[in-house]
Parts: structure tokens; C-alpha cells; sequence
């Protein structure tokens, strides 16, 4: 019996932490992120394409910009419509940050 209930609460366990995962394409969308970046083509700001290729490899890079913490290397004379955007990435949870930058580098 204390197996059973033991592998019950561990099987929820394991169910309900990824059932918590974040989604960051969810993120993206919620926070307005897709008003002004695009899947292929340049609009308001550079594509999915194009930050995934500039992020190739720097995932930890481009999660800092989301932070706040380092320098636009996609596009940086649009950096100024980006800056009010920043407050809204910088509250999230380093688990969100991850999740987002997983999205936008699956492109």
C-alpha cells in the first residue's frame, strides 16, 4: 500500500511539473511579442528568422537581452521601440526567459 500511494505521489509529481512548464509561445503571445515580430518577414521589428540566426548558439545572450542585462545585436537602431517592451521581459521568471528563448530560436 505505501508503494502504491509513494508511486502515486511521485507519478503526480512528475505530471504536475510538466503540466507547470512554461510555454513560450504562450509568453510570446500574451506579452505582445507577435505585434511586432513575425515568424519570416521583417515588420515592426526583425523576424523570428532573423534573431534565431543572430542567437544561434547564444541562447544564455539573448535570454540577458530579454533580462535587460546586455546590448540589441539584431537590429539595433529599432532598439528604442524595443525598451518599453523590456519591463514586461524582465518580470519574468528565469523558467519563463528560457522557455521564450527556446520559442524564438526554434525559428
Amino acid at each position: 500500500m505505501r508503494k502504491q500511494l509513494l508511486a502515486a505521489v511521485l507519478g503526480f509529481g512528475i505530471f504536475a511539473g510538466g503540466a507547470m512548464a512554461a510555454d513560450g509561445e504562450a509568453i510570446f503571445k500574451s506579452k505582445g511579442c507577435s505585434a511586432c515580430h513575425k515568424p519570416a518577414s521583417k515588420s515592426m521589428g526583425p523576424s523570428l528568422k532573423e534573431i534565431a540566426q543572430a542567437y544561434k548558439g547564444k541562447e544564455g545572450d539573448l535570454v540577458k537581452f530579454l533580462k535587460g542585462e546586455a546590448k540589441p545585436i539584431v537590429d539595433p537602431a529599432k532598439f528604442s521601440m524595443m525598451k518599453p517592451q523590456l519591463s514586461k521581459t524582465k518580470a519574468l521568471s528565469d523558467d519563463e526567459l528560457k522557455a521564450l528563448a527556446d520559442f524564438i530560436l526554434k525559428h
